[in-house]
């Protein structure tokens, strides 16, 4: 089967032509405009290219932000709030296109294909400009009230701490993000802080940042009871001095060794293709 994923970020939209679930083999690219009609007629645009090649493919959409029932989109990174982008894409395309969150649709690529696989109990999170992911239970997406997702990142792990992007204080997100550990080291750039831990510098900014980390994945493992914990975003890309870290700050803590000894944190199989390979699992699974 092939099934076209569109993955809308804050910077970039990925379009891939997805065949058998796991092989891109047709890609596109474009700048993400800020106004949501442009956002829906470049989708529509992209898709029609592809299709060109690829007729009829199935298509579906991975979007940063909140995504509500009816398809109006709440995203920080794009400044938009309440955006009816579904809508849109609808009015373009003729009929509805599935439409979900990136998170989610990075759950649904491991659920199908990755680590999360078979898994009854998982989370995905991903750690990056901010922290998301997702959760499976009995084999499916956790979900709440309206089909809502829930915001992992903005749990609280700080009373009265830090503000956050989304409005409330001491959100995991703003303590624990990719984009923080540059902060903790002063601006420097994720990737030259991970290559200077490799070197041995830097180890209390490093094992600091990891507390963090810890922090909020005791308190999943306190909630859901996962069998694993899949580490996905651009952090995870660094590969297993970050996975190592991870799994050695957070074993160390009481919600795994007392309560979740059988817990299982992983690297996510799909990194920078996961809303790609997510959103073309959710046009399979919901075709047009």
């Amino acid at each position: 089967m092939q099934t076209i994923g569109v993955d809308i970020g804050g910077t970039t939209i990925k379009l891939g032509l997805v065949k058998d679930g796991l092989n891109i083999i047709y890609r596109d690219r474009r700048f993400s405009p800020r106004e949501p009609q442009q956002m829906a007629q470049a989708v529509f645009d992209m898709v029609s290219t592809a299709r060109k090649r690829f007729p009829n493919a199935p298509v579906g959409i991975s979007c940063a932000g909140s995504i509500d029932g009816g398809g109006f989109v709440t995203a920080a990174q794009l400044g938009w709030f309440n955006a009816p982008l579904g809508e849109m894409i609808e009015t373009l395309f003729g009929k509805p296109i599935p439409m979900d969150n990136d998170a989610m649709c990075a759950l649904y690529a491991e659920a199908a294909y990755g680590v999360l696989k078979g898994c009854s109990t998982g989370i995905l999170v991903t750690f990056g400009t901010g922290i998301g992911g997702g959760i499976i239970t009995d084999n499916r997406p956790l979900r709440g009230h309206g089909g809502l997702h829930g915001e992992i990142g903005h749990m609280l792990t700080h009373a009265g701490g830090r503000a956050c992007s989304c409005g409330q204080v001491g959100c995991w997100e703003a303590y624990a993000a990719a984009s923080v550990l540059r902060q903790m080291a002063g601006g420097m750039p994720v990737k030259e802080v991970i290559s200077r831990v490799r070197a041995g510098e830097l180890a209390d900014v490093w094992h600091a940042y990891l507390n963090e980390v810890a922090l909020g994945l005791a308190s999943l493992m306190m909630i859901f009871a996962p069998e694993i914990i899949a580490i996905g975003g651009g952090l995870s890309n660094a590969g297993e001095l970050v996975i190592d870290g991870i799994r050695q700050t957070t074993q160390a803590t009481p919600s795994f060794q007392i309560f979740n000894p059988f817990t299982r944190i992983e690297s996510a199989r799909f990194q920078n293709d996961a809303g790609i390979l997510g959103a073309a699992a959710l046009a399979e699974m919901q075709p047009e």
